[in-house]
């Protein structure tokens, strides 16, 4: 929380191309996970208990326009910021518990 993520996306073109636009997502969820030891033990919560979103955050880094041949580095950066009324943990990977966070980019083209 208060921090901001920062990074560069390389893109590496083999011949120019256009594009509609370049979004950057950024999500955080917790997940109950299942473990083989735990079978039967939790099956009645696990099928009532959806992902719970920790961190939603969706940004333009390109404006429709053109891709150059070549590799093209776009830098981002945006606030780490929880969802209203959740806080954000650090990333987990346990027995029963998942805590992850993912970042994807997208790149919207037209028809050839």
């Amino acid at each position: 929380p208060g921090e901001v993520m920062e990074g560069v996306v390389v893109v590496n073109a083999n011949g120019s191309w256009s594009h509609q636009g370049v979004t950057l997502r950024a999500e955080g969820s917790v997940k109950l996970q299942l473990s083989a030891r735990s079978v039967g033990l939790f099956e009645a919560f696990y099928s009532s208990i959806k992902p719970l979103n920790l961190l939603e955050e969706e940004i333009v880094i390109l404006d429709p326009g053109r891709i150059p041949d070549g590799l093209t580095e776009v830098p981002f950066e945006f606030p780490v910021q929880a969802i209203d009324g959740e806080q954000l943990f650090e990333s987990y990977h346990g027995v029963y518990v998942n805590v992850c966070y993912t970042i994807t980019v997208d790149c919207v083209r037209g028809m050839m």
